[in-house]
């Protein structure tokens, strides 16, 4: 074991931050960026075109009046815009930033290209009024088409923009959608698709780029455009509900949010038109039916702000209202079924609603629900036991609740679950920045880090050392609830849940360099697991050379990891001093 741990000293950054960043991203109140406006095959060059999008801001940085500052230019020349707010800044426990300020601005103009390549235009705000106005916003679905080739066909009847606007991957790093600060993609990671071979043979990537080509890399396998696949091996996206868990669209989003390709943009895109147009007058995902596992607000949240079209956002009343069959509060009724999993979408869903339209109702509905969580952390008012050994953290519930995935008379909790949990509560912290929020998260780590054990038993048979294994679940003592080989494949996100722990702990004045630590740890288990599930050569017999088994594994991998560079303290503050600010 000491020998695997100075390892990781010499792999990966140093664990620590001396001082807990600011969670929220400091406001540009005066700045440029540039955008690359990228036409389909729907544009004719030389034609005005219509093209909308959303321009995100840090919280501060412009008032809805200040608006009239943000200009559109090629060149030195500014473009005739419509511009307005599309979403505010909100914010449940401080009146004073609640409205304040604008979090998307919708951008509306007319583009002639040259030809059928990218064109840059620059968005500049703080400055000068703007001189060239639109009189009105258009419809915006009205520059969209249907499309008719690559991952979808006619008869999918999937929408996207004719023109789409690609942001830099720098200023989405911000976290203005996602909620959280992440690190950008290093230059040395491109958009397409690396060479498994030399991915093979590299056994270690620095820092924590293993995990950024792999979400790069899986995402191609996903869409099906890894060369030489049979149809029997490919992601069957269009007719099986399994690719959809964990929000499929919504990860494509977050490999834009690191990246900035336009690849990732356009495939997030329609995968989300697509599963908005699967959603049901009773807001489930018709693929899959009544299950609040699959109802996913946040990827359609996060197509209205990219492109400016709010059209997907009419579902999300029935999906609130799917969420609703799920209990808003724990008792211990045996027979009364509860996971952490359907808590954390439900929580999620109600966050992604305030976010969007606000209101007591939405704001008291957050406030309930992370009142209820750390109601039921705390041992729901002497309902739960604290037996010898107890372990803090956990939100135990008994295993007939959770399908009897462990004693059924015995109080337990599931890790990668938790790790849902975390990642909702992310969210809800952006818009309170409470301490119970806070310090949810943290005594989540602390459950996280007991749950995580060293152990020679798991799946990765190339690897004959120890790795660090999140068992599925751990009873209220500490000991198993239920461990498995396969367990090491949550090592990436229960590492990220570990990482948040570690910062709030910071955040809050109680630093724990052991939350940190393990969340290295379970790193290192997963870049293990990497190289494990590339075959070069699986082409050749009509297999995928990245292997992604289940499909649903690269959601539950990489969309609550969004941020978890960030967490680790390898830049902080420092990683927002670039050309955008």
């Amino acid at each position: 074991m000491r020998r695997f741990v100075l390892g990781l000293s010499m792999l990966f950054p140093a664990a620590a931050m001396p001082a807990a960043a600011p969670f929220i991203a400091a406001p540009v109140p005066a700045g440029s960026i540039p955008v690359q406006l990228c036409p389909t095959e729907a544009v004719a060059s030389g034609s005005p075109h219509l093209v909308t999008f959303g321009l995100p801001l840090p919280r501060g940085s412009l008032t809805s009046a200040q608006l009239a500052s943000v200009r559109v230019l090629k060149g030195a020349n500014e473009i005739a815009a419509f511009v307005e707010q599309m979403t505010p800044w909100r914010h449940r426990s401080n009146a004073a930033i609640d409205g304040a300020s604008v979090r998307v601005a919708r951008i509306q103009i007319e583009y002639a290209f040259a030809g059928s390549a990218c064109e840059s235009v620059s968005v500049s705000w703080g400055g000068a009024a703007r001189t060239q106005n639109r009189p009105s916003l258009l419809p915006p679905r009205t520059a969209w088409h249907v499309v008719g080739s690559g991952t979808f066909v006619a008869a999918d009847a999937v929408r996207e923009p004719d023109v789409y606007a690609v942001l830099p991957k720098e200023w989405l790093a911000k976290g203005v959608l996602k909620g959280v600060q992440d690190l950008p993609f290093d230059a040395s990671i491109t958009s397409t698709r690396d060479d498994p071979a030399t991915m093979d043979a590299t056994e270690h990537w620095p820092g924590w780029s293993e995990a950024d080509h792999a979400l790069k890399n899986n995402f191609f396998s996903g869409i099906n455009e890894d060369p030489g696949v049979q149809a029997a091996n490919q992601c069957p996206y269009k007719t099986d509900y399994e690719p959809w868990l964990y929000d499929r669209s919504a990860t494509m989003y977050a490999l834009y949010f690191r990246g900035g390709s336009l690849k990732a943009l356009r495939e997030a895109v329609r995968a989300s038109d697509f599963y908005a147009g699967h959603i049901d007058a009773n807001g489930w995902f018709s693929l899959k039916g009544e299950d609040t596992k699959y109802v996913y607000p946040e990827n359609l949240a996060y197509t209205a702000w990219l492109t400016g079209d709010a059209t997907q956002l009419s579902h999300l009343p029935a999906m609130l209202a799917a969420h609703d069959t799920f209990p808003d509060v724990w008792v211990t009724n045996p027979d009364r079924f509860w996971t952490e999993r359907h808590a954390a979408f439900k929580l999620l869903a109600n966050s992604i609603a305030w976010e969007l339209d606000g209101g007591i109702a939405r704001r008291d509905k957050v406030n309930a629900e992370i009142a209820e969580l750390v109601r039921h952390q705390d041992g729901a008012n002497g309902q739960i036991p604290q037996p010898a050994g107890f372990v803090d953290g956990g939100l135990y519930h008994l295993g007939t609740q959770h399908d009897y995935d462990w004693d059924e008379t015995s109080y337990g909790a599931s890790s990668w679950m938790s790790v849902l949990l975390v990642d909702a509560a992310l969210r809800a912290y952006a818009t309170a920045e409470d301490l119970p929020t806070a310090n949810l998260v943290r005594r989540l780590g602390n459950f996280l880090r007991v749950a995580t054990v060293d152990t020679l038993e798991h799946s990765y048979d190339t690897y004959e050392d120890t790795l660090a294994l999140p068992r599925y679940a751990m009873l209220i003592d500490g000991s198993d609830g239920q461990r498995n080989y396969e367990d090491i494949e949550h090592a990436l996100d229960v590492a990220a849940g570990l990482a948040w722990a570690g910062y709030f702990a910071d955040l809050t004045g109680q630093p724990d360099a052991r939350l940190r630590q393990r969340a290295t740890d379970l790193y290192f288990s997963y870049d293990i697991g990497v190289n494990y599930w590339i075959r070069p050569l699986g082409p050749q017999s009509g297999l995928t050379a990245y292997r992604v088994a289940p499909w649903r594994k690269w959601g539950w991998e990489q969309r609550v990891s969004v941020g978890f560079g960030w967490a680790m303290g390898a830049a902080g503050d420092s990683i927002f001093a670039n050309g955008f600010d």
